[in-house]
């Protein structure tokens, strides 16, 4: 019998219905949540007006907000969470999913005991029973850290260290992600770097020297400072309507103007003064001609290109690198370029941040070296990209194009605030090392107004704590060869898996099907999370972790300029237990013990020793505390082996045959003549959901009746030529698999385009699900998934079974929350 069927409950019932019958802690009857703490009724308002116990914490998904909150506690019990005000009041805020912890706190989906598989043992792992059929015996938590520990100590000795694979997801922040690493430092396992939403960053990170996850700029409160600004690939006014949209409003009652570069016609470009409709895949093809467009106007900023890029810097013909001191002077080294001075014509060395008359264009013979400048490569790369030469291409007006490049380089300071779309297809880093080039033509790097990029400038606390000294270190692979070590490539394989706040194998990978199947090849999945996700049920032991309201924590805000603290609402429910408690469990019958504290308490102020800005005692008092952050990043030396923006890389990686020392449009499968074109005619991509962080909230009742199932965005001419109508259960399918969804009509989709909001949970599909429609294909420069470059093709599903979507069930619980009605 599995756990929930032991508390009256479903595995996960469908859409709302979760728990009617035996109520939010398990217990039967009604007002179970009520029953908690009280002796007589109460009506609702007056409990509420009553005296309170405030606690301070905050929200933390993989989400960029972080908001602080202030948690409202009566009775033992949380009764609402709303918005704290930190030292910084404009950095008061919280959306709808973090003002909605009460129902995840006490949903009927939440982890309540540790679980073992029915039909698994450590002699027996029947690694096929795993799945939606799985069922879960309760165990103690004894028994559960036992045979995790003696399954990691058994793979350790029968494989190596590497074969257990220490997952860690993105479901959560604070310190536990830092004891989970201690750990699988101490223990040597497999750790995998991220082939997620890296691809912009680290295209523009080889012309900076920054950037990973999305690209940095300068704080958000400079926003209001920028003058023109173009939203690429991101929607801000939906998945980034948090943390973004006031500043962005700030700016345009200012009188900013703002361009969307948006395949999709969608809430952010409906409220800019210009939107560039490219198509999917195209956006390389776009930032080429705008790079062209600045160059053919002469609207260059010379000053900047000369102080602090490489634009006047020679590149050699011979070998493609750049003309270096040590090829010309006696006392030159093999670092320092060279430029020449336009005055006279003389070679001189190009030192950072240093201004000088040096030519930006030309050819030159330089000590029997033939060379060209950086910019004059630039130029010449872009040459066959005009507006109007790539207007088809790209489906933008040349106009447009053109209008959008004199806004940005003649209204004063501005920039790019990138999303994570162009990241999602195959060759997306080129554009991050196009872009990262055209706002150094537009000077648009060190100044207040400035807009580089995505990730803001934020905060977080310093600390000595993490990898005990004499660890032999984990092995760290990016996700792409993590699969392929599960499927037994890699050397030594994956036989184990041990994952924290992680969805990612059974939910959020692409090629789902693929990940499963490999699965099977390991003898334990251990799987510690606070609900009964996906990844829940594709494990051999489950571990429940404590909701984030009932941990003691601290982190640093990322975004904003605050550190924060969390007070635990009120003690773990069921027999969940924090993350770093059950690390500290394992550790202990590892023997690691020594390194690891249990206290939480006590282990904050250790991790907290090395911050002299502030003392844990005040983090307490106060929830959040403010630290001093700059507010305009890239104000000094680039952090690139010249010291400067290095717009002519001479480092380059290739993809094929390609050589990108300079930007060179490349596209996968959104190219018009693909091979797979044909057959599967239809662009798929997964949005950002306003209802959801990835996968989270997926099981939350008060959100799902707002957004209560997967569907397909299509644009009406392709679905009439389907026999689609408005509503229809379609089947969505390609050579991988498929997926039955809602058809929905929406004109804000280009023709050739079709949408499915990724995060839903399996259990949602009508049948199969998004990602077994997706691939791992990633490029020769950068292990990054291109969920974005897949192709479908979409028909009716007449047959398909509904009925769990046609009569839902009531949540019955939910009713039973505080409202402040009568009873």
């Amino acid at each position: 019998m599995s756990d929930n069927d032991k508390n009256g409950l479903s595995r996960r019932s469908v859409l709302l219905s979760a728990g009617a019958t035996a109520g939010v802690l398990g217990y039967g009857g009604t007002n179970v949540l009520r029953s908690l703490g009280e002796g007589e009724e109460v009506h609702d308002v007056e409990r509420f007006l009553d005296e309170n116990t405030v606690v301070s914490g905050y929200c933390s998904p993989n989400c960029r907000g972080h908001c602080p909150l202030d948690i409202h506690v009566r009775d033992g019990q949380i009764r609402k969470v709303e918005p704290q005000v930190p030292e910084r009041e404009e950095f008061r805020r919280a959306c709808t999913l973090g003002q909605s912890h009460v129902h995840r706190t006490y949903n009927p989906n939440r982890l309540k005991y540790p679980m073992v598989r029915s039909d698994w043992s450590p002699n027996d792992p029947n690694p096929g029973g795993r799945g939606p059929d799985a069922e879960f015996e309760q165990i103690s938590w004894d028994e559960a850290l036992d045979y995790i520990a003696d399954e990691m100590d058994r793979v350790r000795e029968e494989y190596a260290p590497e074969s257990v694979y220490f997952e860690l997801g993105s479901g959560g922040s604070g310190i536990n992600g830092t004891v989970f690493s201690r750990l699988a430092n101490l223990f040597g396992g497999t750790m995998k770097e991220w082939s997620i939403d890296i691809n912009v960053g680290l295209g523009f990170n080889r012309i900076t020297g920054e950037g990973f996850f999305n690209t940095p700029t300068n704080m958000r409160t400079d926003i209001k400072n920028a003058n023109t600004i173009i939203i690429w690939g991101g929607n801000v006014f939906r998945s980034r309507l948090n943390p973004d949209a006031r500043f962005l409003l700030d700016a345009i009652e200012s009188g900013a103007k703002v361009v969307a570069v948006d395949p999709v016609y969608n809430q952010t470009t409906a409220k800019s003064d210009l939107w560039l409709p490219v198509k999917p895949g195209k956006d390389i093809h776009l930032v080429m001609a705008m790079i062209h467009t600045v160059l053919e106007e002469g609207l260059e900023d010379r000053e900047f290109l000369r102080e602090r890029t490489l634009a006047p810097a020679l590149v050699r013909s011979d070998t493609d690198e750049l003309l270096k001191t040590g090829d010309v002077f006696e006392d030159g080294d093999d670092e320092t370029p060279v430029a020449i001075d336009e005055e006279t014509g003389e070679p001189v060395p190009l030192e950072p941040e240093t201004y000088g008359e040096y030519a930006l264009f030309g050819e030159y013979e330089v000590d029997g070296y033939d060379v060209t400048t950086g910019l004059t490569e630039i130029e010449a790369a872009v040459a066959d990209y005009s507006p109007e030469a790539v207007e088809d291409t790209v489906g933008v007006k040349a106009g447009n194009i053109r209008q959008t490049v004199r806004w940005l380089t003649s209204r004063g300071p501005g920039g790019i605030m990138t999303g994570l779309g162009v990241d999602r297809y195959v060759y997306g880093h080129i554009f991050g090392q196009a872009y990262a080039i055209l706002l150094a033509l537009t000077g648009d790097y060190g100044r207040s107004g400035s807009i580089t990029g995505g990730r803001f400038a934020g905060s977080g606390f310093d600390s000595d704590y993490g990898t005990v000294e004499g660890s032999p270190g984990a092995r760290n692979i990016q996700q792409k060869s993590i699969l392929s070590a599960m499927e037994g490539d890699e050397d030594p394989p994956i036989k184990m898996m041990y994952a924290q706040s992680s969805n990612f194998v059974a939910n959020q990978m692409p090629d789902r099907q693929r990940w499963l199947d490999a699965l099977e090849n390991l003898d334990l999945v251990a799987v510690a999370d606070i609900h009964h996700t996906p990844n829940i049920q594709y494990a051999d032991i489950a571990l429940p972790a404590s909701h984030w309201t009932e941990r003691e924590d601290v982190t640093g805000a990322g975004e904003h300029p605050h550190v924060m603290y969390r007070e635990p609402a009120h003690e773990p429910l069921w027999d969940s237990r924090s993350d770093n408690w059950m690390l500290a469990g394992l550790a202990e019958r590892l023997g690691y013990g020594e390194h690891f504290t249990r206290d939480r308490t006590e282990l904050l102020r250790e991790i907290l020793e090395a911050e002299d800005r502030f003392t844990f005692e005040e983090l307490q008092e106060k929830g959040t505390v403010h630290v001093e952050t700059d507010e305009v990043v890239f104000t000094g030396e680039f952090d690139t082996p010249t010291g400067r923006l290095e717009i002519y890389d001479e480092d380059a990686p290739s993809e094929g045959d390609v050589s990108l020392e300079v930007p060179v449009p490349m596209e996968d499968r959104t190219a018009d003549d693909h091979e797979l074109a044909d057959e599967y005619p239809l662009l798929f991509i997964q949005g950002h959901s306003r209802w959801r962080i990835h996968s989270q909230w997926a099981e939350n009742p008060a959100i799902r009746e707002i957004n209560p199932e997967p569907q397909l965005d299509i644009n009406p001419k392709d679905a009439k030529e389907r026999g689609i109508e408005d509503g229809d259960y379609v089947r969505v399918h390609n050579e991988r698999g498929e997926m039955v969804v809602k058809a929905k009509y929406n004109d804000g989709y280009r023709p050739g385009l079709v949408n499915t909001d990724q995060g839903w949970w399996g259990d949602d599909f009508v049948a199969g699900h998004l990602n077994d429609l997706t691939h791992t294909d990633v490029s020769d420069a950068i292990e990054n998934f291109a969920f974005y470059d897949t192709r479908v093709e979409v028909e009716p599903a007449p047959e398909a079974d509904t009925s769990r979507y046609d009569d839902p069930e009531p949540t019955e619980w939910l009713e039973e929350l505080p409202t402040g009605g009568d009873d």
